[in-house]
């Protein structure tokens, strides 16, 4: 039976820009901060965290002494994201969310018929044969969201083998060890 009371009023546009307000600078600088691909200046960053160069660069130094990000240049002062950081985050993430090889490998299966069917489309081994130059300019959006699709694909392919062997590795040791997963 359908009500015919009227819904409540969500303001979740409202509720979630109070959430972003109620940030720390810490929380900004660090989001930020693994969004920084390039070297980038304190003063970019600052404004980015919508906040003084001052309160950021401690911020910024901590994140550096935690290996997430990199400084670049000194003077004046630059920073990046450090990509083996990231990297290892997201095989962290993975070997957590798919917890066995097995799992990894059923999963390693799915994106590698996905990837079977892009290099097929394209006629080429990998992305990084496809030459753009070849395509009618009609068909460009098409051809370039295959393409990143089959960028990432190729990346988590990598991730993906990379989780699986670390987890088996895993299992390896513990069964020399004598301990129980």
């Amino acid at each position: 039976m359908i009500s015919e009371e009227t819904p409540p009023d969500l303001d979740l546009t409202g509720e979630w820009e109070a959430r972003l307000e109620r940030r720390t600078v810490a929380e900004r600088v660090s989001e930020g901060a693994m969004a920084l691909t390039a070297p980038t200046p304190v003063r970019e960053i600052a404004e980015r965290a919508d906040c003084a160069t001052a309160e950021v660069r401690p911020h910024l130094e901590w994140l550096v002494e935690r290996g997430i990000l990199e400084k670049a240049t000194d003077d004046p002062a630059h920073f990046v994201r450090n990509e083996a950081y990231v990297e290892f985050r997201r095989i962290t993430e993975l070997r957590r969310e798919f917890e066995t090889p097995e799992a990894i490998a059923d999963a390693i299966e799915k994106y590698r018929e996905r990837e079977r069917d892009l290099a097929a489309f394209f006629e080429v081994a990998s992305p990084d044969d496809v030459v753009l130059a070849d395509v009618d300019s009609e068909d460009l959006d098409e051809v370039y969201d295959r393409l990143s699709e089959w960028r990432a694909i190729t990346r988590r392919l990598r991730d993906l083998t990379e989780a699986k062997r670390r987890l088996e590795a895993r299992q390896v040791g513990c069964s020399l060890l004598g301990l129980a997963e």
